[in-house]
């Protein structure tokens, strides 16, 4: 698996990628900042900025498309600046994989990049999170070493969220 920042080149593959979700009867499309409700160039230049100069109230983050050979199998997000109010409620990584590409071992693949890359950022932890429903993600974290820390009711969406604690 390859992992890389979105270039401008990039917006018909991640059209393609939102579409499948939307086809799918997904509604959000996780780690993916907004793509599926903002123009490409500004979503495109929200990444970039995130990358180099950070965001004030989220600090610097990557957002990681990545490839299975050519296609794109998911998207990764790294919030390696978070202050611990956001951490808490957010997580420091998020990745969401296409429909069509689920339960082959890209999350898992994606995590481990993720964990990587937060060590090297000099992390010694990182949160993650995510709803209780979403039993695929649940293993994939615990398979990681995640061990529970949370859970709470999400009072807009009525759903629970459960949040876990990876020592890098």
């Amino acid at each position: 698996m390859n992992c890389r920042l979105p270039e401008a080149g990039d917006k018909h593959i991640l059209m393609a990628y939102v579409q499948e979700h939307v086809d799918n009867g997904e509604k959000s499309i996780s780690a993916s900042m907004g793509l599926n409700s903002t123009d490409y160039a500004a979503w495109l230049e929200k990444i970039q900025h995130n990358a180099s100069v950070g965001d004030e109230a989220w600090g610097r983050s990557l957002l990681y498309l990545c490839f299975d050979q050519k296609k794109l199998v998911g998207l990764l997000s790294i919030r390696y600046e978070l202050p611990q109010e956001l951490k808490n409620q957010y997580g420091d990584i998020g990745y969401g994989v296409r429909p069509s590409e689920r339960n082959k071992g890209y999350a898992t693949r994606m995590l481990q990049y993720g964990l990587e890359v937060c060590k090297e950022k000099g992390m010694d932890q990182v949160i993650l999170g995510c709803y209780q429903e979403n039993g695929a993600s649940v293993r994939v974290i615990e398979k990681s070493g995640g061990v529970l820390i949370n859970e709470n009711e999400n009072r807009t969406e009525g759903r629970k969220s459960l949040y876990y604690r990876i020592g890098l």
